[in-house]
């Protein structure tokens, strides 16, 4: 598993297409297209950041986000920028497909993020979030191809 883990890091560097649809149980469908970049920080991390335009119920309008990516043992680790907290880490399992998967639960208060990172046999990548929660009910797909 740890090259999996090694791998999928190594490729991630440079520019992607970034498409994710977006389905609120409060807010309704929406979606965030744009780019993401994953550029490499002199600890060795990457820092990973996405802009485009965001579509969400009558809201439109620019978006972003950044992330830390971090090769830790045998794991993907994304972590917040500033704090370096650890969001999720990802242990990856080779599929039928030629590509890996990975699963992570996170637990933020009483809201649980349900994540789920896969590296398609084409190279591009997954994730897929299911968030629920006392205030919180949405799924979000996000894929990345290489631009």
């Amino acid at each position: 598993m740890t090259a999996h883990a090694r791998s999928i890091f190594k490729a991630l560097p440079g520019a992607w297409m970034l498409c994710r649809e977006i389905n609120d149980m409060r807010l309704g469908t929406g979606s965030f297209a744009g780019t993401g970049a994953f550029s490499a920080e002199p600890d060795g991390t990457l820092l990973y950041e996405e802009q485009g335009k965001l579509t969400l119920g009558a809201w439109r309008g620019p978006a972003w986000r950044r992330w830390i990516y971090a090769h830790e043992g045998n794991a993907l680790v994304v972590r917040y920028p500033g704090t370096l907290a650890e969001l999720h880490s990802f242990v990856f399992a080779a599929e039928p497909s030629g590509g890996a998967v990975a699963h992570h639960v996170h637990v933020c208060g009483a809201d649980r993020y349900d994540a789920r990172f896969e590296r398609r046999a084409d190279g591009a990548l997954l994730l897929a979030y299911e968030v629920t929660g006392p205030a919180k009910a949405y799924r979000l797909n996000t894929l990345l191809t290489r631009l």
